[in-house]
């Protein structure tokens, strides 16, 4: 074998050992949310097509990797790449302008694309013009090794999981950075008179899987009856079967919780009367509030009020209920958010045998 050969080989041996530690760590994650796997990218837990392009010096690369359900396993074909023609038939229909690979400046180069898909703004509803399923790479030797660390494979299952799971826009990057940029504007908007507590609340359901409490299903600005009345509950989160329904009301940051004899303001009070009015119309017309998906609110439900600033008074208002209601100011939330994902990506670094982290 020749030794153009055998180098050929190292990089295709180590997408086999990326890629198999990627998908064995997303099937340890995803144990019993398997439903979950759908908004994977389109090239992970899947059989697939991998074109390797290697310049004659083998210092540059170019990948395309494509799922195919029709494989048993993964598939790789190697190719010559002398010019961006060559490079063209590797990553069509994308197209590629510029140098060669291996003529980077920067020997750490590798830059990574995955589903890209282009559609028409006059009719969104029209197939895609472009709907290019796969990872495609290109860069010097260097970065690539680097990219398809074999370690680096499990933590880059959390984070494809997490980003795929917990954020909505899809066009981000590291998770990490992504959750703390969430939190950095969230305690910045709380502090804006300008941010009364609608734009608070359109925040908070721009990110329910990163702020809320753990949920399956969500209510946001969800409209209740009781007779000829009608209220709007703020947030309503439907949890496991067995746990009860959470009931959330969110007033403005600027108010106090509590007066100097730690007794509950005006304003805590009146969000106290709110949240219990909802649960009153829920028991009191249970056909219109609590029948069909709905029903799980005919069950036990918490009360949760936030509102205010602050920690000094955590202690006694976590353990505390006035009239089975709890109350948390917003950094309270802020707080109880931080160490439930901290916790919840703990765990995921044991389950795929890394070093425990709690990045938040």
């Amino acid at each position: 074998m020749s030794a153009k050969s055998i180098r050929a080989m190292s990089f295709e041996k180590t997408l086999i050992e990326y890629f198999t530690i990627l998908d064995e760590s997303l099937d340890k994650i995803s144990h019993q949310q398997e439903g979950n796997l759908i908004r994977l990218p389109s090239w992970v837990q899947v059989n697939r097509k991998i074109d390797i392009g290697l310049t004659t010096d083998h210092e540059g690369i170019v990948l395309r990797i494509s799922p195919d359900s029709a494989l048993e396993t993964d598939q790789f074909a190697v190719h010559q790449i002398n010019n961006t023609d060559d490079i063209n038939r590797i990553i069509s229909p994308m197209a590629f302008k510029g140098h060669l690979p291996n003529q980077e400046a920067n020997e750490n180069s590798f830059v990574m694309i995955g589903d890209i898909s282009f559609v028409n703004v006059d009719n969104p509803l029209a197939i895609p013009a472009l709907d290019n399923q796969c990872l495609i790479g290109w860069g010097r030797k260097k970065g690539f090794f680097d990219a398809f660390n074999i370690e680096k494979a499990k933590s880059e299952a959390i984070d494809l999981w997490n980003k795929s799971n917990f954020i909505r826009d899809k066009k981000i990057g590291n998770y990490i950075q992504e959750v703390k940029r969430i939190f950095s504007k969230f305690r910045s908007i709380i502090r804006r008179k300008a941010f009364l507590e609608r734009r608070i609340h359109r925040y908070i359901n721009a990110y329910p899987k990163i702020l809320l409490p753990v949920h399956k299903r969500l209510l946001f600005d969800h409209k209740l009856y009781r007779r000829d009345d009608e209220r709007k509950a703020d947030f309503i989160l439907e949890r496991e079967q067995g746990l009860p329904a959470v009931l959330i009301e969110l007033e403005s940051p600027v108010h106090q919780i509590l007066t100097k004899k730690l007794d509950l303001t005006a304003q805590a009070n009146h969000a106290r009367v709110q949240i219990s009015e909802w649960v009153s119309f829920i028991e009191n017309d249970p056909a219109r509030n609590a029948s069909n998906e709905n029903y799980f609110l005919t069950g036990p439900k918490e009360r949760l009020v936030i509102i205010g600033r602050g920690l000094e008074h955590r202690d006694r208002l976590i353990e505390t209920k006035f009239g089975g209601v709890v109350f948390w100011t917003y950094d309270i939330f802020i707080e109880e958010a931080i160490n439930r994902l901290n916790d919840q990506y703990a765990f995921q670094c044991q389950i795929v045998g890394l070093e425990i982290k709690k990045p938040f």
